[in-house]
């Protein structure tokens, strides 16, 4: 079932026009860094987009910019850890050619966590690339978990095994929710 939602939502987003993804992204992290859970974290844990993902390069140079400290996805002996970013000159191809920090400094319980999906539902289930680093990294770590959505990917129920974890919020290019 998951893996029918999968092929359909990336074949959505596959079919997606750059100009429309780079658009709603810009509402998107308009709505986050204007977002209180934005201003009053200091740890901010954030997925490098690739592949039409919404759009956080942006996001990471501003954040950086605002003194907030940036960690950034690494895969290490199959699990995933918040590694340090403090440039997005330090980007570097890691697991699965995701992109990396070159550091080995990690943070435990950031203040926020972004997480990216393939799509969300109103129950704020997410669907995400079947690897479950994130569900595992969310479940060891305190954190706020947010969900960056383009409102044309949303799913009206996401099947939601026992061990997926649902996220705190979803921001879309109109709302918080």
């Amino acid at each position: 079932m998951k893996s029918e939602f999968r092929r359909f939502f990336l074949n959505l987003r596959r079919e997606m026009e750059e100009d429309c993804i780079k658009e709603n992204s810009e509402k998107i992290i308009e709505n986050l860094l204007a977002s209180d859970f934005y201003k009053n974290s200091q740890s901010i844990f954030v997925y490098v987009s690739k592949n039409k993902e919404v759009e956080t390069k942006d996001f990471i140079k501003k954040a950086i910019a605002d003194g907030k400290k940036i960690y950034v996805p690494k895969i290490k002996d199959h699990k995933m850890f918040a590694a340090k970013l403090d440039d997005l000159s330090e980007l570097q191809a890691g697991a699965f050619d995701i992109p990396t920090s070159k550091s080995l400094e990690f943070i435990k319980d950031p203040d926020l966590s972004i997480c990216p999906g393939l799509s969300f539902d109103d129950d704020k289930n997410r669907l995400g690339y079947g690897g479950g680093f994130y569900d595992r990294f969310l479940r060891e770590n305190k954190t706020t978990k947010i969900g960056l959505m383009i409102s044309d990917f949303r799913s009206i129920k996401i099947p939601a095994d026992p061990w997926d974890i649902k996220m705190d919020f979803i921001i879309t290019e109109d709302k918080i929710f």
